[in-house]
């Protein structure tokens, strides 16, 4: 796995400075993967070959007349939702060890095709995260260091499927829709939800504009005591976690506005240190992908019920 990675980073490093003919192409990888001089093995120049047929087939790299050249150079965009699909799909045919799920979902997404390492590494956190997560609710059982589903959820399996499906469908949906649609639809989001959970909402709106100071929503909600409170919202509609730097700052522009809380929402997730920062908060949370996914079906906004079952509303999204 690590010299099929290697290869494909240097197969991508050498086209990166032009075409090149197959056979100068072999004879240069192999030349950087030998060790102290020596003459490159058959072995490997034969498993360079095979890569090479591989990243052609697989659309990676394109031959020609004038030689190889690169097809292309980006890395594979991944969804948590998504990988947690592919281990259910993987352990429902047989247990497995955390190396065979990374390598099994690197080839099944292709990002051991990929000369970026950062799908690898993405790739890696979510698994790792997964994997830690349906073991804490019973989803997965771990013997040693194998995880396999647990007996009693077996037979949930496809209904959990079908929610990771939809859920995959309705962030990248929502996240294709741009920035100024998630603000106006987390708003009103929000909006249902503290209604239905007891708070008289008097106003509740985007902000807008490109100087808002770091805060694109207010709310202003009344509790069944008469209590008041200013919410300050900033939303990002975007692929990448949020790290920790950004967080501070929406923090620091709550307090500079005298809001009573905030809300960070945003359709991906957080960085582990900005999810550990905002849970030592008790008046600013974070609201990742996932918790909009599960807002969306409680209040049915986005996500509507057809017999029995949750679905999108296109009407809406």
């Amino acid at each position: 796995m690590k010299q099929h990675k290697k290869i494909y980073t240097e197969v991508y490093s050498i086209l990166s400075r032009g075409p090149l003919s197959r056979s100068n192409l072999l004879s240069e990888v192999a030349a950087r993967l030998s060790t102290g001089g020596e003459r490159p093995s058959t072995e490997l120049r034969a498993r360079i070959g095979e890569v090479l047929n591989e990243m052609e087939t697989g659309g990676i790299i394109r031959g020609a007349d004038g030689g190889y050249s690169l097809a292309s150079s980006a890395p594979v965009f991944l969804r948590a939702e998504r990988c947690e699909k592919a281990i259910l799909d993987l352990l429902r045919s047989s247990p497995a060890n955390k190396q065979q799920i990374r390598s099994a979902l690197a080839r099944r997404f292709g990002t051991d095709k990929t000369a970026s390492m950062r799908d690898d590494n993405i790739l890696h956190t979510f698994i790792g995260q997964i994997l830690k997560r349906l073991t804490a609710l019973g989803v997965l059982r771990q013997d040693g260091s194998l995880y396999s589903i647990a007996p009693d959820k077996s037979a949930h399996l496809d209904d959990i499927g079908e929610m990771l499906i939809l859920k995959g469908d309705f962030l990248t949906r929502l996240h294709s829709r741009g920035g100024e649609f998630f603000e106006h639809y987390f708003m009103t989001l929000i909006g249902k939800l503290l209604s239905k959970h007891g708070k008289t909402v008097t106003e509740c709106h985007a902000t807008g504009g490109a100087a808002d100071g770091g805060i694109d929503g207010i709310i202003r909600t009344t509790d069944p005591l008469g209590f008041r409170e200013v919410i300050l919202v900033q939303v990002k509609n975007r692929l990448e976690d949020t790290n920790e730097t950004t967080v501070r700052g929406f923090v620091g522009a709550v307090y500079a506005s005298q809001g009573s809380r905030g809300i960070f929402a945003t359709t991906s997730g957080f960085h582990p240190s900005a999810r550990k920062f905002l849970d030592g908060l008790d008046n600013c949370v974070g609201v990742d992908g996932d918790m909009i996914f599960r807002m969306a079906c409680e209040c049915l906004y986005g996500i509507k019920k057809r017999s029995g079952k949750y679905i999108l509303d296109t009407k809406v999204i």
